[in-house]
């Protein structure tokens, strides 16, 4: 029996999607070349050994391709049909014994893509166009459901019987084709290890296939009892398999690519990007389409479908071929603190532009954040509860890394980790292991108790090598007590000779301060054998520098999101809002300048030198911490000092002598009361900060330090250490600061009043002594009594104001304690002890 040609240009599996690089085609023209050069061999790829295949299957029997298909025509059913010109008898001019034979002949090609004779392929407008992928596209197919759209022209003369057989196996060729096109694309290198994993798992079904298509020809030519219904009873388990596999391919077509919102990205991570697109101009997949996407397709296909045992087997094997290049990358990133990633597969994504010698210049640094997240979608559902596990026992690998210390490989690992008994479990404090929401059918297809094993090796080693070069190589403890004695103070007698050294440079205003001579002054005090700083090791890294902005401006720029002249004006509020923590505040550069310029005493600040890994724990945000407690520490400090120096000196005899007149010993009465007021206030705050708050939760903080067992409880306890020790500082409250800014103020102005007041009184008492005629030297005319009025009324608003501000302190601590924390009520025990503010004090009816 005569076939016409079958062309193949007419197969969507040549047509959907094309390779993406074409064959290299050797030149017909000899080359010249030396004895010693040999011709390269020409291999070609499975796709065009297949293809060439299906050309050679066409032009069986001698017949050759046609050059133009036949056009379309349509039927009254709607449905375009086929001219069958080179036809000369239709097939039901034949017995039905001869159809059975040609239409098993016939379906034999349909069932491998190739158009028949009676059987011709209607495909939809997105597969019967040239709808080969694009080089810069990213779709997998314009219609994702166009394969199920796939019909066939039968013709119509044909035996009904026959008719109802093969209408039942050609979805078989629909599978197929759709199959074998998914295969071809995806295979494609932009695609990810994944997808080209899961091409290879499902080329061995389709090889299956044709295996049983070449066995159905064998028997098609050697047995006579060969009939169309034993074709569809071999057929069964095949049409089967193909489905789940198409199925799986529709799957993977109809996912939907979410729109991408606008967000804000670094700069660096910008120009980042547009460096990468102008180096390559490969295809970029959407991350919904490749790695984990694909392996959360696959476990969830086999834990729905796990009903059925032939679904079952067919994804198991699908998923453990699909997960075997993932985790080659999550080995080495858990082994060695690695990605790779060339196709952006992993659930860990990597940010370049985010480097660590940032650590030492930006307040708000995220190196250890931001360095290595998570990807959003791209966590296989399986991984989903060990995360977090993941990612730490590789960031820690990576940090060890790059300070250059050895990692061993996964045998040295296990020797050593196998002698500790106690495992460490991220999720423990949840109550549930790592394994609570996954599926057995899915762990036994990616052999997760052996991944498990390996993970936790992985990570206790990790956290273990990190944990001993911090606390043993890098000293942290050590370290964090040499920063304790440099910027709280608890050892101060470097400041106080510092102060004594560079006080006539600390008069002057801060822009006109050398720093070069403080730095100076400062090492020669530190390496004082006197000091207890000599024998500290890390002095060295100990540097002064000079602030632009008033301690009371930074602050309330940090904890006030409307600056300093947002918020409520009234101290006097009944409700007092919560600030913002400085914890998750962002230090804007916005801050604005003092229209004053700062004196040395405002301006001075510590700074401390730390390297990598240390600056992972005393990173620029946390000395930017210790810096506000410095600043704070020391303005108090220095106000105790100046009201000490007041006191020192009105105990001069002037001060001691009684008065003939009594309105100078009521004026000399309330300058003792007030300043004795203010003194009390400075001392018994400045004892609450140190002894009542630093002291306390630093020794909390080595206490828990000495019992950690991973890094980032490091890192947890050393931030709850400073943001618990600035929020009972009252830096983390704009109108606690603000009052206690006001109290301040008021003891600033009253020391700078001091020497005033020294020379008033000399000068008082030199009028009010009696002269040779029993009369004032002053004579009968008082000339000092406008000033001496004048410094009164001044001394009554100083005091009123101070009075004010503090009753008013002592009802924003009491409230605040409720609020925010419990230590507010030690410091009003001490500074209302005796209930005097509280009882005795009668305040104004409107805010001075």
């Amino acid at each position: 029996m005569s076939r016409i040609s079958r062309s193949p240009s007419s197969s969507p599996l040549f047509r959907a999607e094309r390779p993406f690089r074409s064959a290299s085609i050797p030149s017909n023209e000899p080359s010249t070349s030396t004895n010693n050069q040999t011709r390269k061999n020409l291999l070609l790829s499975e796709n065009q050994l297949s293809n060439i295949s299906k050309k050679l299957a066409n032009i069986r029997y001698g017949s050759t391709p046609e050059l133009f298909e036949p056009e379309p025509l349509e039927t009254s059913t709607g449905n375009p049909t086929f001219r069958r010109e080179s036809q000369t008898h239709t097939i039901g001019d034949f017995s039905p014994q001869i159809q059975e034979y040609a239409i098993i002949e016939e379906l034999l090609y349909v069932l491998t893509g190739i158009d028949g004779v009676y059987i011709k392929f209607i495909y939809p407008k997105s597969l019967s166009q040239d709808e080969s992928m694009d080089e810069h596209t990213s779709e997998i197919t314009p219609d994702a459901n166009a394969w199920n759209a796939i019909k066939y022209d039968i013709d119509p003369t044909l035996d009904p019987s026959l008719k109802h057989l093969v209408e039942k196996l050609l979805p078989l060729a629909t599978y197929y084709m759709s199959v074998e096109a998914f295969v071809n694309l995806c295979s494609r290198y932009e695609y990810g290890t994944i997808n080209h994993a899961l091409c290879s798992g499902i080329r061995v079904f389709i090889k299956e296939y044709l295996t049983f298509m070449a066995q159905l020809e064998h028997q098609f030519q050697t047995s006579t009892r060969f009939t169309l219904q034993r074709l569809w009873f071999y057929a069964q388990s095949t049409l089967q398999n193909m489905k789940v596999l198409h199925d799986l391919a529709m799957a993977i077509r109809a996912i939907q690519i979410p729109p991408k919102h606008d967000e804000e990205e670094d700069f660096d991570a910008v120009i980042e990007g547009l460096q990468k697109e102008e180096v390559s101009d490969e295809i970029h997949i959407p991350e919904e389409r490749k790695g984990g996407a694909i392996l959360n397709i696959l476990s969830e296909r086999l834990i729905g479908l796990s009903g059925d045992p032939n679904c079952k087997k067919m994804y198991t094997y699908l998923l453990s071929e699909a997960a075997v290049p993932y985790f080659e990358i999550l080995n080495a990133w858990i082994y060695h603190g690695e990605i790779k990633d060339p196709y952006n597969e992993f659930m860990v994504l990597e940010k370049r532009n985010v480097k660590k010698e940032n650590l030492k210049e930006d307040f708000n640094d995220t190196y250890w954040e931001m360095r290595y997240t998570i990807r959003e979608g791209g966590v296989p559902i399986f991984l989903e509860t060990m995360k977090n596990q993941i990612l730490l026992a590789g960031k820690y690998l990576n940090v060890v890394r790059e300070c250059g210390v050895n990692i061993a490989n996964p045998e040295e690992m296990q020797n050593e980790m196998s002698g500790l008994t106690q495992e460490l479990n991220i999720n423990s404090e949840r109550g549930n292991g790592p394994f609570m929401s996954t599926r057995s059918e899915v762990w036994a297809a990616v052999d997760g108790s052996r991944f498990v094993k390996n993970l936790q090796v992985a990570y206790k080693y990790a956290n273990q090598t990190l944990l001993n070069l911090l606390m043993e190589d890098q000293q942290l403890i050590g370290r964090l007590r040499s920063i304790k004695h440099y910027f709280f103070l608890d050892q101060s007698d470097f400041l106080t000779s510092f102060l004594d050294l560079a006080k006539d440079e600390l008069k002057q205003p801060a822009s006109k301060i050398p720093q070069n001579r403080l730095q100076s002054l400062m090492d020669l005090v530190l390496r004082n054998p006197s000091s207890v700083a000599a024998y500290d090791p890390f002095k060295e890294d100990v540097k002064v520098c000079m602030s632009h902005f008033r301690l009371i401006d930074q602050l309330l720029c940090i904890i006030n999101p409307s600056g300093i002249e947002g918020g409520v004006k009234d101290p006097r509020v009944d409700t007092f809002e919560r600030s913002q923590s400085l914890s998750s505040s962002t230090l804007t550069s916005a801050i604005p300048t003092s229209t004053a310029d700062l004196s040395g005493f405002e301006a001075l600040i510590l700074d401390y030198t730390v390297t990598f890994p240390l600056s992972l724990i005393i990173s620029r945000k946390a000395l930017t911490k210790y810096q506000l407690l410095f600043r704070h520490i020391l303005n108090m400090k220095h106000v105790e000092d100046l009201l000490c120096n007041a006191w020192m000196e009105q105990k001069n005899v002037i001060w001691k002598t009684r008065s003939r007149n009594p309105e100078i010993e009521q004026w000399k009465f309330k300058i003792f009361s007030l300043r004795n007021r203010m003194l009390t206030f400075v001392q018994q705050f400045a004892y609450y900060v140190t002894n009542e708050v630093l002291e306390p939760n630093y020794r909390r903080l080595e206490t828990n330090l000495t019992s950690i067992s991973t890094v980032d409880q490091v890192l947890q306890f050393h931030s709850d250490f400073l943001d618990t020790c600035l929020t009972e500082c009252m830096l983390t409250n704009s109108k606690l600061l603000r009052i206690f800014n006001k109290l301040i103020g008021s003891c600033l102005q009253f020391a700078a009043q001091a020497e005033n007041y020294t020379e008033l009184l000399t000068h008082l008492e030199q009028e009010q002594r009696i002269g040779r005629f029993g009369l004032p030297n002053a004579g009968i005319a008082d000339t000092s009594s406008s000033v001496f009025e004048s410094s009164m009324r001044m001394l009554l608003k100083m005091e009123e104001a101070f009075l004010y501000h503090m009753s008013l302190l002592i009802e924003a601590l009491n409230y605040y304690s409720a609020a925010e924390t419990v230590q507010f009520l030690c410091l009003v025990v001490r500074l209302d002890y005796n209930q005097f503010y509280n009882n005795n004090v009668t305040r104004p009816s409107r805010q001075r």
